[in-house]
């Protein structure tokens, strides 16, 4: 059976992009709620469901980057618990050839979630491969991922991908969850979480983006900097403003 590939998701970084995210940018920084203000900025620039999604994905407050950049981990420990669906998610996306963003909380992020739903498939098996053999490369010990059970064939899934981890790692396991944020925040404790979903890393100590890690080897040229994109911007419109003032005072 051949390999289903869907069309790849592009994002353009229009001027239209990069100044709505500057407004959700200071939205965020003064301390307006987060959904009203993608609501706010999605209305007022026009922003398709793509672009919003870049948003949502990508932009967040200083401080919340902070100590998010903060529990990042430049390479793995020996011992790592992963988010199953999120990490091979973003792999998936940069074998589909989707736009994948540096957000400016340092991780790296696909859009895949606003436009497709999470499928076990011949391609997230082939994404499967890659992360393990990525671990293996770089002496990973043990890994225990986690598979929500809210996706169809999940337990399918976990039961092949166990024999794959035995094979890549000699020690872990495969987990299916209902509740896979609260099993891998429970992990933390003993284990560096692998994965780029913002709420779960917020609620652990140490993180690893290995989807972003093997994306950058993978698929370098369909990273599109957003936090180098955005952090220029702000700089230009915070020196425009302080320009306006000197003039104000003169």
């Amino acid at each position: 059976m051949p390999l289903s590939v869907p069309s790849p998701l592009k994002l353009e970084v229009t001027p239209k992009l990069v100044s709505a995210a500057v407004d959700f940018f200071y939205l965020l920084e003064r301390g307006y709620g987060r959904k009203a203000s993608l609501d706010m900025v999605t209305s007022r620039w026009g922003l398709s469901k793509l672009e919003r999604a870049a948003l949502y994905r990508c932009v967040f407050d200083s401080k919340t980057s902070a100590e998010r950049i903060s529990k990042m981990l430049a390479r793995p420990p020996e011992k790592l618990a992963i988010d199953g669906f999120n990490v091979l998610s973003t792999i998936q996306s940069a074998l589909i050839g989707d736009s994948l963003l540096l957000a400016v909380d340092g991780f790296i992020r696909d859009l895949s979630a606003s436009i497709r739903r999470v499928a076990v498939n011949q391609l997230l098996a082939v994404a499967l491969n890659i992360l393990l053999s990525t671990l293996s490369r770089l002496n990973v010990k043990e890994a225990i991922i986690i598979f929500d059970a809210q996706v169809s064939k999940s337990g399918e899934f976990a039961r092949m991908a166990r024999v794959l981890v035995a094979r890549a790692l000699g020690s872990g396991d495969v987990l299916v969850s209902s509740k896979a944020d609260t099993s891998l925040a429970t992990l933390s404790g003993d284990y560096v979480v692998a994965t780029s979903d913002s709420l779960l890393v917020d609620r652990v100590r140490a993180v690893f983006d290995v989807g972003g890690f093997v994306c950058s080897a993978l698929a370098a040229d369909k990273i599109i900097n957003f936090k180098e994109i955005i952090e220029e911007e702000v700089n230009q419109v915070a020196a425009h403003l302080a320009k306006g003032f000197r003039t104000h005072d003169a």
